[in-house]
């Protein structure tokens, strides 16, 4: 099995767009089949980026 390649999208003030389009990338490269563990592991710690991401710049907004 590959290792999957991890990005660390940075945070800056598009840090919601870098987050969403590294697990657009990521799903991508995966589409018509199941993720596996360790992807769906991956894809958690994307989703909890994008997360976080989305957060600062609400309350920024705010």
């Amino acid at each position: 099995m590959r290792p999957i390649p991890t990005q660390q999208p940075l945070l800056t003030s598009s840090s919601t767009d870098q987050a969403n389009e590294a697990i657009r990338v990521f799903l991508r490269a995966r589409a018509g089949r199941a993720l596996r563990p360790a992807e769906r592991a991956e894809y958690s710690r994307l989703l909890k980026v994008y997360t976080r991401a989305l957060r600062g710049e609400v309350e920024q907004a705010a």
